[in-house]
């Protein structure tokens, strides 16, 4: 697991430069605050609840965590780790590619934003997006998934050592939460795509529950640009 981790997260530092490169300055996005004295630090989530990739397969498992990485003054996409434990596509057992059957360690990227429309003011999401793709070998078929969904989360504006988030749930291919603003205050679309075989979906990921990521320990605040 280590390994893999120190491979995706130099992986995830080239990824960034790029993505930086590639988006508007994320300056106006809704950013994590730091403390007095604290220059860095990791949300990390964790549960054994079912997760679910809805797509042109259905592949689900059980047992999840997450680490989203922030220096707390995020001005461009942060890097982060998603890991699916347990993953199968039916009978057959499913890895990311370099990792044993049933892990999928995915490196994304992440940034807080606000949604569309709906919503409260303690309302915005987590932007997740799969960088550049994730190949799932899942003992002889192999399913590739590319794209981007969004997390529901809260609160915005409080000095919190917790940060709660939720997929909502798919119908679907459809995720619960499919629209957010970008820097531009503009409306964008998320979406996750899948293929194997030559043959496309859309595709939903689907945690059941709430995930609850813990601070570091430290207290941080989600406040609007």
């Amino acid at each position: 697991m280590e390994h893999h981790t120190a491979q995706a997260l130099v992986v995830l530092t080239l990824v960034t430069i790029g993505a930086a490169t590639a988006t508007a300055d994320a300056t106006t996005l809704p950013s994590l605050l730091q403390l007095a004295g604290i220059t860095s630090g990791t949300l990390t989530a964790a549960g054994t609840t079912k997760t679910k990739f809805n797509g042109i397969v259905a592949l689900e498992g059980t047992d999840y965590k997450f680490a989203l990485t922030s220096n707390f003054e995020m001005t461009s996409l942060g890097p982060a780790l998603l890991w699916f434990l347990n993953t199968a596509f039916g009978a057959k057992k499913c890895k990311a590619n370099g990792d044993t059957a049933g892990n999928n360690l995915v490196p994304v990227l992440w940034h807080t934003v606000l949604a569309a429309t709906g919503g409260g003011t303690s309302l915005f999401l987590i932007l997740i997006l799969i960088s550049p793709s994730l190949t799932m070998e899942c003992e002889g078929t192999n399913i590739v998934i590319t794209g981007d969904e969004l997390f529901n989360a809260e609160p915005l504006g409080k000095e919190v050592t917790t940060i709660t988030a939720v997929t909502g749930k798919c119908t679907g291919n459809t995720p619960a939460f499919t629209n957010y603003l970008n820097d531009a205050d503009t409306s964008t679309a998320a979406a996750l795509k899948s293929e194997t075989g030559g043959l496309k979906s859309a595709t939903c990921l689907e945690v059941e529950g709430t995930q609850c990521y813990a601070a570091s320990g430290m207290g941080v605040e989600v406040m609007e640009s």
